[in-house]
């Protein structure tokens, strides 16, 4: 029978939850968002070496967690999963502080034309390692811990928590770290952070404390994980397994007795490609793009409505049922999507894009986002095999970042790369802009996911229904019992009184026959005696 009633999480948990939650995706945003910056402000301003570092990343990420996934489960452990690559995941991201094109010129003797490219590729090799680690201890332990410890009647409150964990990463990146990474320019005469047409270099951001303080955030929390993630009592070694089972989930047969669950990975893929066609190039897109010189604020207030709103949103799902809110959320990425297209130099030709024109069109695509992430993540954990939580974590990386990681960010990188060049960097390399139509291109890549969609909102609603139904048939058969024991009580109460009656009617009569026979006896003559 489904559970009607939300079933609690402890403290402990929770807090596990939400530290891991939120500071692997404050990796996660370092590794995400900033390397792309790093890569743009110190080495080159090139769409295709981002495009090649996100997909190089998808691809090990996607590996790591088939294989470590797998482990996972065989072993019946997550606890040392997390903990152990939380703290080496944070060590791998203070590599990062060591790069630079000087330091390549210097260690392999070479020419800055050839350092540039070499550095590229030092940047792509250490961000491959860094998702190794990352991908086993969040995406493999920690995304099926997460799993161990939930069902349905609490997943929708504690996905919609988890979803807006990249958001608050953000902010917090953005607000407290964010200035560690800007260079310094000048022009006529002034110093900026902005860079612009003519813009002189005078030097790069502090990115080596940038990198050695969120790094040692992360291997901090690692260190905190061994006293306080404990795995879940219901999770056992499943010794059946075998690194055979690495491809289990994609095998014709587990497709097609899973079908549903793999629309919802469908879904996820089409939403990620939308996404990956804007996301790794939006804090470029607003600052150059846009030319807004506080890129940070127009960030911060979209990301934290939206987190706001994603919270609700999750909120509603558990309260209404999440079938009524999938074409909604689905229609305002959209027209998020399409207005974000516009509020651009389209139309503010001759300046800035100004700040308060972006924010509800941000608010809408960004909110929307994480909606349907809350509703595809709790499809995923209630459709999923529950001895086969690990293994599926690594097919739902295919469709979630593998595939979208490659096509979105070459899709803007090809748009890019045929646009005209805007000015040149300090190394002589050409600087593009970002033309708003990525966001157009994810509008209309999103539309491909409707038929998948429509799919998505049959199971919801079959699900709900089916919930209220047993609940209806709990409190009726409920409900009859207590009318079978009412009635049994009054028949049994009556049978008593009855019963009661019955005795006291014998006795009086028993009383009326002994009287009579007296009376009869008293009447009688004697005989005289003669």
């Amino acid at each position: 029978m489904v559970k009607t009633s939300k079933t609690k999480i402890g403290a402990k948990a929770w807090s596990a939850v939400v530290i891991f939650g939120l500071f692997g995706q404050l990796a996660w945003m370092l590794e995400n968002m900033y390397l792309n910056l790093f890569m743009d402000r110190t080495v080159s301003r090139s769409p295709v070496g981002i495009s090649i570092m996100v997909g190089a990343s998808a691809i090990v990420a996607t590996i790591t967690t088939l294989v470590m996934g797998t482990f996972s489960d065989k072993r019946g452990k997550r606890k040392k999963l997390i903990s152990v690559g939380y703290i080496i995941w944070g060590l791998s991201v203070m590599l990062f502080g060591a790069v630079s094109v000087k330091n390549t010129m210097n260690f392999f003797n070479t020419s800055q034309n050839v350092a540039i490219p070499l550095t590229i590729g030092i940047i792509v090799f250490l961000d491959c390692v860094m998702t190794f680690f990352g991908s086993t201890a969040n995406d493999a332990a920690f995304v099926s811990w997460v799993t161990d410890i939930s069902d349905d009647t609490n997943r929708g409150t504690l996905d919609g928590v988890l979803a807006v964990m990249p958001l608050i990463a953000m902010g917090l990146i953005l607000g407290a770290f964010d200035p560690l990474t800007q260079n310094t320019y000048l022009k006529d005469g002034v110093e900026t952070n902005q860079w612009s047409d003519g813009a002189q270099l005078i030097k790069h951001g502090n990115w080596v404390l940038f990198f050695v303080i969120i790094g040692a955030l992360v291997t901090f929390v690692g260190i905190l994980g061994l006293f306080l993630v404990k795995d879940s009592p219901t999770l056992k070694p499943n010794e059946k397994l075998t690194y055979k089972d690495i491809l289990y989930g994609f095998r014709k047969d587990v497709i097609k007795e899973n079908k549903i669950l793999y629309v919802v990975f469908l879904v996820i893929c089409i939403i990620g490609i939308a996404n990956n066609a804007y996301m790794p190039y939006l804090v470029i897109y607003i600052e150059r793009t846009l030319e807004i010189k506080n890129y940070v604020l127009p960030v911060i207030i979209i990301g934290g409505a939206a987190a706001i709103g994603s919270v609700v949103l999750g909120i509603l799902y558990d309260k209404f049922g999440k079938s009524k809110f999938i074409f909604p959320v689905f229609v305002l990425y959209v027209v998020g999507a399409v207005l974000m297209t516009i509020v651009s130099p389209i139309i503010f030709k001759d300046g800035p894009t100004p700040i308060g024109a972006i924010v509800v069109p941000g608010f809408l695509l960004m909110c929307s986002n994480l909606g349907i992430a809350a509703l595809t993540a709790a499809a995923i954990k209630d459709l999923v095999p529950k001895d086969r939580v690990g293994g599926f974590s690594g097919v739902r990386m295919v469709f979630i970042v593998l595939i979208p990681m490659v096509i979105g960010p070459a899709l803007t990188a090809i748009l890019t790369k045929a646009s005209a060049v805007v000015g040149s960097d300090e190394y002589g390399e050409p600087i593009y802009k970002y033309p708003p139509y990525m966001f157009l291109i994810s509008a209309g890549v999103a539309l491909l996911a409707i038929p998948f969609l429509i799919t998505l909102y049959k199971y919801f609603k079959n699900a709900e229904s089916k919930v209220v139904n047993e609940s209806l048939e709990t409190t009726l058969d409920t409900s009859t019992e207590k009318f079978e024991y009412e009635n049994s009580e009054i028949l049994n109460e009556n049978t008593s009184v009855l019963n009661n009656y019955t005795l006291k009617e014998s006795s009086k009569n028993a009383d009326t026959s002994n009287d009579e026979t007296t009376d009869g006896n008293a009447n009688t003559p004697k005989k005289s005696d003669e």
